[in-house]
């Protein structure tokens, strides 16, 4: 496979019938994220996993000791202590141990709102992107092993962070899910400076850097033309990707689909406009990039719970309100 790879297979039958986990079936699944230690054990007799599964949320797993295989995109591969490995979501895999070791896995999992604010800000994060979620539909062509094993100081490192993680889950002090959300995003760095540094002479290099500037290229592009007729089709086009894959990459980053992402670029332009002006809600329409003025409505009204025209008058009286409020000040402060 090129850059179709299988993801274009996941509406099949044989993917639709493998479970998918949700963030919400996990203990604590309230949470945006989910932390663990567990093992397991050549006899299964202590097994604390599922056989061939997808999530709906993104899952970091570390190998703390020991040795098992790891199956993913329909081939196995060894893993042994130090190694870590990322899988994105609605990925087919599953975890066993060595026939002769047990293993112990460190999980992380999050759903990926809880950082995607910081993809695009964060220059070494997109390296984490490349590992995450470009890297496992290269595993059928051979191009990249599906994860890094960490030695020396950074395995001290990323075990001392993890560990850090998970006490600060299991107490729950006021904060935590700020901490362990600053320390997710300081391991996403780690990780991703320590897969560049592995693929930096490669000839992968090329491949994660065509993917990830495509995508982040994409996203810069819907910002800047959003008032002109978009689809998914042509942006893909655009920037050589699959449908199929341009659709999951930017989903994945923006946690929306691409028509989510567009819509609320344009209702933003709309308030700010309803706000600013006095042009008539018609123009703005048209303006921000809609074709049809009751769609516009609807989803207006959908995104702040009031049409366009009370929106407008709400700015306006809350406008005044602060004028007046403002004047009061003066006048008391001349006193």
């Amino acid at each position: 496979m090129s850059r179709l790879t299988w993801l274009e297979s996941f509406n099949r039958e044989e993917y639709n019938c493998i479970p998918l986990l949700k963030m919400s079936d996990n203990k604590h699944g309230d949470l945006p994220v989910f932390v663990r230690k567990y093992s397991l054990f050549p006899d299964n007799k202590f097994t604390d996993t599922k056989a061939l599964h997808r999530h709906e949320y993104m899952q970091i797993n570390y190998v703390c000791q020991g040795r098992g295989i790891h199956f993913i995109n329909k081939q196995e591969f060894k893993i042994i202590k130090g190694d870590i490995f990322v899988i994105p979501p609605y990925v087919p895999h599953y975890i066993k141990s060595d026939e002769d070791s047990s293993v112990q896995i460190f999980e992380f999992e999050f759903v990926p709102e809880f950082v995607n604010q910081n993809f695009q800000s964060i220059e070494n994060v997109k390296a984490f992107f490349d590992f995450a979620y470009i890297e496992p539909f290269l595993v059928e062509e051979n191009k990249v092993k599906p994860r890094l094993n960490l030695v020396g100081k950074i395995q001290i490192e990323v075990e001392n962070l993890l560990n850090e993680v998970l006490s600060e889950y299991q107490e729950r002090k006021p904060g935590f899910l700020l901490v362990i959300k600053s320390l997710l995003l300081k391991l996403l760095v780690m990780v991703g400076r320590e897969f560049t540094r592995e693929i930096e002479n490669s000839e992968s290099r090329s491949v994660f850097d065509r993917h990830r500037d495509s995508i982040f290229g994409a996203i810069r592009y819907l910002d800047e033309h959003y008032n002109e007729n978009l689809s998914v089709e042509e942006v893909a086009k655009k920037f050589m990707l699959s449908q199929s894959y341009f659709s999951y990459l930017f989903k994945s980053i923006t946690s929306k689909t691409f028509t989510e992402y567009v819509n609320d670029i344009r209702i933003s332009k709309a308030m700010e406009l309803l706000r600013n002006t006095d042009e008539r809600v018609l123009d703005i329409c048209y303006e921000v990039g809609f074709r049809n003025v009751n769609h516009f409505n609807r989803l207006f009204r959908h995104k702040t719970g009031v049409s366009p025209l009370m929106y407008r008058k709400q700015q306006q009286s809350m406008n005044q309100k602060q004028g007046t409020d403002q004047q009061q000040n003066i006048n008391i402060l001349k006193l």
